[in-house]
């Protein structure tokens, strides 16, 4: 007699029927718990990072105490000779100064370095390993985290060939030989060139988080580039930039592109160090070179770090009360410096044979090397 639910279609009672199906489904669920786990542990790396490492000191504190305690005693050697026993044997080093020789010592040798050390080391050189991939990847694609300092940031990518060049000119000069670069836009995913001491960080530029990848506060000066030539908006987009980098860091020496010369209003209100119009020099260069060939020629030698004589400039900081410029300029050229201009503020002075130094003042020169104001007065000397 069954008081059980029957099903009279089989002939059999209805929980019968079900028992099977509950306990499939109970045993599905279990796996598919054990595999969300398993998952989780994977995604959690700094979880499994952890318990990888405990497993390992368990294993060599387990094996070292196994040996000291059935071996290490009875042979004179110290806990600390049990420990670097543990060490050489899972990592498979195994040079023989030590090695178990009672069945209590090779036993523990057996399971905390045999059964459960090398498969837990393993484990842990495959997580470095991931790691460093990781790690390398990120680096390609700009998403890392820097570690640079004192470098130059170079901001927004309007193509290979205007950034490598920058790059070029840059390394060149001796004051930073050897200087880390940073490049910082979102205009690409990964740099389309390898070179030497030059990082990427991959992020919107007007995004403070970006700069603070690029550690903007430990940048030593900062070129920003035009996002593109045809770009409208791109004289906003550099001049929005420099004010995100200034909220940062108020120390960094700024360099500005700007395209359109009657967008420097833009600039009024950031603090810039400089502007370049890059558009209005290379307008202004082709006309001169129409009607004066040979002047592209000098302005492409003088303005270069590669090549020949170079434009350097410094700040007057300990002017002569009784020479004037066109006594120093005299003076120089027999040293073969050619003083060539005097920045007083919004003015370049070209023509200077009353002008005297006065502090603040920056002198444009052109030479083989970078002179300070106080080396200039002692090559007149």
């Amino acid at each position: 007699m069954s008081f059980g639910v029957f099903d009279t279609q089989n002939n059999q009672p209805l929980l019968a029927r079900l028992c099977p199906i509950i306990e499939r489904d109970f045993n599905t669920m279990l796996v598919l718990r054990l595999v969300r786990f398993y998952r989780g542990l994977r995604d959690r790396k700094a979880f499994g990072a952890t318990v990888v490492l405990a497993m390992i000191g368990l294993c060599l504190l387990g094996n070292a105490v196994c040996y000291y305690v059935f071996d290490g005693i009875e042979d004179g050697s110290s806990f600390g000779d049990a420990l670097w026993y543990s060490v050489i044997s899972m990592t498979t080093i195994g040079y023989g100064d030590f090695y178990a020789k009672s069945t209590g010592a090779r036993l523990g040798t057996f399971v905390f370095v045999v059964v459960l050390g090398l498969a837990t080391f393993s484990v842990f050189l495959g997580m470095l390993i991931d790691w460093a991939s990781d790690f390398a990847s990120k680096g390609q694609r700009g998403m890392s985290n820097l570690f640079a300092d004192d470098h130059i940031l170079i901001v927004n990518f309007p193509s290979a060939a205007r950034v490598s060049q920058l790059i070029h000119e840059l390394q060149s000069d001796p004051q930073h030989a050897g200087r880390e670069i940073v490049i910082v836009t979102d205009q690409i995913d990964s740099l389309p060139f390898e070179i030497k001491n030059v990082l990427f960080v991959n992020g919107p530029v007007l995004e403070r988080q970006t700069f603070e990848r690029a550690r903007v506060e430990q940048a030593r000066m900062a070129i920003i580039l035009a996002t593109s030539y045809a770009d409208s908006n791109s004289d906003a987009v550099v001049a929005s930039a420099v004010s995100v980098m200034d909220a940062i860091n108020q120390n960094l020496y700024i360099v500005a592109e700007c395209l359109n010369y009657k967008h420097r209003m833009l600039f009024d209100t950031v603090n810039c160090n400089s502007i370049v119009f890059s558009m209005q020099l290379s307008s202004n260069l082709l006309a001169q070179e129409a009607h004066d060939p040979g002047v592209s020629q000098l302005v492409d030698t003088i303005t270069s770090n590669v090549r020949g004589t170079t434009l350097y400039s410094t700040e007057v900081t300990d002017p002569v009360a009784s020479a004037t410029y066109n006594d120093l300029a005299k003076q120089l050229l027999d040293r073969d410096v050619n003083l060539l201009c005097v920045n007083r503020g919004e003015e370049s002075l070209t023509s200077f044979i009353t002008l005297k130094p006065k502090p603040g003042d920056r002198v444009i020169y052109a030479t083989s090397k970078r002179m300070s104001w106080n080396e200039l007065l002692t090559a007149t000397t």
